[in-house]
């Protein structure tokens, strides 16, 4: 979704989204907080970047953002990270305040746009554990 694509441009030249977002995340939740104890967050800063697009990309189809996807869903399943169906509306809901805040633009059709189109990824994600 163009609206989709052009709110995440915005967002990504302000430089502070992937830190912003694990703020807002880690405390969401003391179990979060726990699940990234041990967490090299320099290496989670670049994954969560490249994940993100890839989330974006996925409901279109792409191949590349497919496989991504689904290496994702592989390590979060119960086998690997053990992250929980039930967790994840924690880690949109994080990435939809920081995109409040974030983009200049956004509103409340926006916010539906995004949760619409990261759901299908997250759905898939979650189907995977």
């Amino acid at each position: 979704m163009a609206a989709v694509r052009q709110s995440y441009g915005r967002v990504l030249t302000k430089r502070n989204l992937v830190q912003r977002f694990y703020e807002v995340f880690m405390h969401s939740s003391p179990e979060i907080e726990r699940k990234f104890a041990k967490t090299d967050f320099t290496k989670q800063y670049e994954l969560l970047e490249r994940s993100l697009t890839m989330s974006i990309l996925y409901p279109q189809g792409n191949i590349i953002a497919k496989q991504a996807i689904g290496k994702i869903r592989e390590s979060h399943s119960r086998k690997n990270l053990n992250i929980e169906p039930r967790l994840y509306h924690l880690w949109l809901d994080s990435l939809i305040k920081v995109l409040a805040e974030l983009d200049p633009e956004f509103n409340p059709q926006l916010d539906k746009h995004w949760r619409k189109m990261m759901s299908v990824t997250l759905d898939y994600i979650k189907e995977g554990y």
